[in-house]
């Protein structure tokens, strides 16, 4: 008796960690096809993604699913087979297209899948301008990746909006970093975004501004991670596949960004964030905004003047003063806060503190909070922030990610 209660131990012990069988079905692995078309639900229109405990994709046999490759075409064996087809799950990696049977490796899209970002006519929240970043697969049906709430005063986002998948552990490494894309909502003014961002730029406009000579490196210098960037709202690496990372590149999903900050606090929120959906499993809510506009004091007068890119007839492309992150669990109702103060130079962080920080509650956190170069961050209840932050979409909130 003895013995046999040791063997079924034993046996328990090893199902723990043997490979569980292959599922029936289907499965992929997108990171196979280079470049890799769109491949979505037929059901619901929404991205596949890649089990969490494995590299690939499972369909239930059966199961159909949109492959596209917007602005390109689809190649099967060396032959274009269209730019948008729909298939059915068979076995294995083998689907139906037209009754025609091949295998999903096989198939390949002649470029990376055509982005854009279309302004809608609705508006949101601030009397903000929503705009969305995504893909139109097939004839008319917009696959979304990215929602923004812009603001059309200062050219900068109010917010952006994504769904983190708990597969973010999958996402494709070292895809080569693309031009960013000026939307219409800039042509009002006289210059390109690029121009904006030139250091030589950021120095002239920022100098102005503070009563400096126009090449002054007082503040905005060569040689250190003291100057601004288009820092990203919804990050590159926020999303799995090549064509996502690629899709962020759009200049209405930044906002300046001073790259000390950029580079450790921020970087820091950013993964950790990713971390925690994907050892945790779950599917996030993440929203990305901006608060405020980051002042410096004037040569002269000593006075806080806010800071903006373009300073001429009107201030546009204002530099905020808070980025911050707000991380919700649709299925608990939890939720958190997460600010930096984007100003390697403010001696007073205090007054950029605009709610009680909890941060200490927040284990799963590994930035250098108190560090003003790095940006100093801090970690607020959603309803605490929201009272502050008035353009946040309304959502229930029962608790704390912890």
């Amino acid at each position: 008796m003895v013995q046999l209660a040791l063997f079924l131990i034993i046996a328990y012990q090893i199902s723990l960690i043997a490979p569980s069988p292959r599922r029936p079905g289907c499965s992929f692995d997108l990171s196979n096809l280079d470049p890799e078309p769109i491949i979505i639900s037929a059901s619901d229109h929404q991205f596949l993604y890649p089990d969490p405990d494995a590299s690939e994709v499972f369909l239930a046999k059966g199961q159909s699913i949109i492959i596209s490759c917007p602005g390109g075409q689809l190649t099967l064996n060396s032959t274009s087979i269209g730019t948008t087809i729909s298939a059915t799950c068979k076995q294995g990696n083998k689907f139906i297209a037209n009754g025609t049977t091949f295998k999903l490796n096989k198939i390949t899209c002649s470029t990376n899948p055509y982005h854009r970002a279309s302004s809608l006519k609705q508006s949101c929240e601030s009397g903000g301008q929503e705009i969305e970043i995504g893909f139109i697969v097939g004839n008319d049906s917009f696959v979304r990746e990215i929602a923004i709430c812009f603001d059309s005063k200062y050219r900068n986002p109010f917010y952006s909006t994504f769904n983190l998948t708990r597969s973010i552990a999958h996402r494709e490494s070292d895809v080569i970093r693309p031009t960013f894309v000026e939307e219409l909502v800039y042509t009002q003014l006289p210059v390109r975004m690029t121009d904006l961002y030139l250091l030589s730029n950021q120095r002239s406009v920022i100098n102005c501004l503070l009563g400096l000579p126009a090449n002054s490196t007082r503040y905005i210098k060569d040689s250190t991670d003291y100057f601004l960037v288009r820092g990203h709202l919804t990050a590159k690496d926020d999303f799995v596949y090549t064509y996502q990372q690629i899709a962020t590149f759009h200049y209405v999903n930044t906002a300046p960004q001073w790259q000390s900050f950029n580079s450790l606090n921020w970087d820091a929120v950013e993964s950790d964030v990713r971390n925690y959906a994907a050892s945790n499993k779950l599917d996030l809510k993440v929203y990305t905004g901006i608060y405020g506009v980051t002042t410096l004091p004037h040569a002269e007068t000593g006075e806080d003047v806010p800071l903006f890119l373009f300073s001429r007839y009107l201030n546009a492309i204002a530099v905020p003063e808070l980025f911050w992150k707000v991380v919700y669990d649709p299925v608990s109702k939890k939720g958190i806060a997460l600010l930096g103060i984007n100003n390697p130079y403010q001696k007073d962080v205090v007054k950029s503190i605009i709610c009680e920080d909890i941060s200490s509650f927040i284990t799963w956190l590994h930035w250098k909070p108190a560090d003003v170069q790095a940006g100093y961050s801090y970690a607020c209840t959603v309803d605490e922030f929201r009272r502050k932050v008035s353009y946040l979409p309304e959502f229930e909130v029962s608790g704390l990610l912890l």
